[in-house]
Parts: structure tokens; sequence; C-alpha cells
């Protein structure tokens, strides 16, 4: 790890700018360390003004890098390759969230999980993470949820 490329920020930053050369300039030996899931994690999150984008990276990786991850592992180029398909020319910053804890489960992620049925409970946990306060009860609003019932769900 000498040369610094495999910081996360070099990393994000070659797949967020769709840098083709990246991968090929790493050695054999770095080539091993890439944690894919780990920038799986990270190229899902995104924190920008822009909420479309926010959106892109989550959804995207869910329908491009996820799907068929673990068929995929033996082909962690290809891996890299997909996270850098979502990149969308500049360098963004990706928060790290933590995967969630099992069992426990919150009101309002229960409701998204049933309106978002293509999402697993880690991918709701991001979605949710990403919206303030104000902004989920927005979401619910645009349900069609009554001021009771969003109450209710965000006690």
């Amino acid at each position: 790890m000498s040369s610094g490329k495999l910081s996360i920020k070099q990393e994000m930053a070659a797949i967020d700018t769709k840098d083709r050369k990246w991968y090929d300039s790493l050695s054999a030996e770095e080539k091993k360390k890439v944690g894919i899931w780990v920038l799986m994690r990270y190229t899902s999150s995104v924190k920008h003004d822009i909420k479309e984008f926010e959106e892109h990276y989550l959804e995207f990786t869910n329908d491009i890098v996820n799907v068929n991850f673990n068929k995929l592992a033996k082909h962690p180029q290809l891996q890299f390759q997909l996270l850098q398909a979502l990149g969308l020319g500049k360098s963004m910053w990706h928060p790290w969230i933590a995967p969630g804890k099992k069992g426990k489960s919150s009101k309002i992620a229960e409701f998204f999980k049933e309106h978002y049925k293509q999402y697993n409970d880690m991918e709701i946990e991001l979605l949710l993470s990403q919206y303030t306060k104000d902004e989920i009860k927005q979401k619910l609003e645009e349900f069609g949820l009554d001021d009771k019932k969003i109450k209710e769900l965000t006690k």
C-alpha cells in the first residue's frame, strides 16, 4: 500500500470518475486487497445537495452490483467495473454506513419495506438514512398517509 492507491479516497475516486486504468495499475498483491463488498457499501451511500444523485447511487448499486454479487465473487475486476458503471464523472462524498443490526426494526422501516419490496433490510436502512425527519414525513404524505398515521410511525 505504499503507493496510496488503496486508500478509500483513491478507490472511490476511481469509481466516481470511471478511471478505467486504475484497477489495471494495481499490482497483483494490491488487487487481492481491494474489498469489493466494502466499496459497494461506500458506493451506495452518497451525500449531495441533489437528491437524485443520492438515489442514483443507492438504486443502481442495488440493481447493477448487488444482483448476483456472490456469483461474481471470483471476478473482482468485473465487480469493480460494475461499480464504475455507476460513476457520474466526478468525485462524490460517500459516507460509511455500518451494516444494520439484526432484529429490531423501526415502524418506518417496516412501512418502507412494504412499499419497496425489491430492497433488503440494509438497503431500506440506507435509503432512510439519506432523508431528514421532515423528508421522511413528506415521503409518508406522498404515500397518502394522514397526520395521525404519520405521527404513529414516527414516534
